[in-house]
């Protein structure tokens, strides 16, 4: 059995790791088994959803430990086999990094940095969160959390040692519930209505655009002047999304501008 790999792959920005995506889907169809696939970025897992959204020969589950998590867990199965997370093997745990930095802070990159430098791979890493000055926990794959447990390191000057976890265990991010926010802004650029709807400044969503942090319908955006229409979608890393519902023009040629954070 196979999926129609050239109309998947059709005029798609992420054509290598759809390919790499289509060989777990084939051996999940061919071998009748469940297939994970290592973590994959909040916008490939878009692509997928859109990409196989048709497809009637295979379902997919994604799973990245928590409802908002970013990076996910992609799950290739036959659509005959019934979806029942109980009787899913899901390959994740966690990991406690664990440090004293109230003199010496450092972020979610710092910290994915040293997990590279004790050899784990890009693909088994999903999302990384701040334990307010104690260190941080990392959803990973259960592989990786037991090679990495009791293991010790350093960052920069400050000692480590990192414990694995089971998911239960972790102190899970706070689930943000979805909120409607209306602004009026003076144009439709997409640094105004990320900065409204994110509650940053101009200053500091311009430089998330500089560093490749902003997409806009899941493409990398790196102008901040760009102006956005209804139902687009902005996405800022760490920092969840905001959909355009609507965009009016008021009395004084300002736009009154309604969105969904989510």
């Amino acid at each position: 059995m196979h999926l129609p790999k050239e109309k998947i792959l059709f005029k798609s920005p992420f054509r290598n790791e759809l390919e790499t995506l289509l060989h777990f889907a084939e051996k999940a169809l061919n071998e009748r088994v469940a297939v994970w696939s290592p973590f994959v970025s909040a916008q490939l897992v878009e692509e997928v959803k859109n990409k196989f959204n048709n497809l009637n020969d295979i379902n997919l589950l994604f799973e990245g430990g928590f409802p908002r998590a970013e990076r996910k867990r992609i799950c290739f199965l036959r659509s005959e086999e019934e979806i029942n997370f109980p009787s899913i093997n899901i390959p994740l745990k966690g990991v406690y990094i664990k440090g004293n930095f109230l003199f010496d802070r450092a972020n979610q990159n710092d910290f994915r940095d040293i997990l590279y430098e004790l050899h784990a791979q890009a693909g088994e890493i999903g999302d990384i969160w701040l334990i307010r000055d104690r260190g941080a926990q990392a959803i990973c794959s259960g592989k990786c959390a037991d090679s990495l447990d009791q293991s010790n390191g350093k960052l920069r000057e400050v000692e480590i040692s990192i414990q694995a976890l089971d998911i239960s265990e972790m102190e899970i991010p706070f689930n943000r519930p979805e909120k409607v926010i209306n602004t009026v802004e003076a144009s439709t650029r997409i640094d105004a209505i990320a900065s409204a709807g994110f509650g940053l400044s101009r200053s500091k969503i311009t430089t998330q655009i500089k560093k490749g942090f902003l997409r806009l319908n899941w493409a990398l955006q790196n102008q901040p002047s760009k102006s956005v229409n209804i139902g687009d979608l902005i996405h800022l890393e760490k920092k969840g999304s905001l959909k355009i519902l609507n965009i009016d023009k008021t009395k004084k040629e300002r736009w009154r501008i309604k969105l969904l954070r989510q």
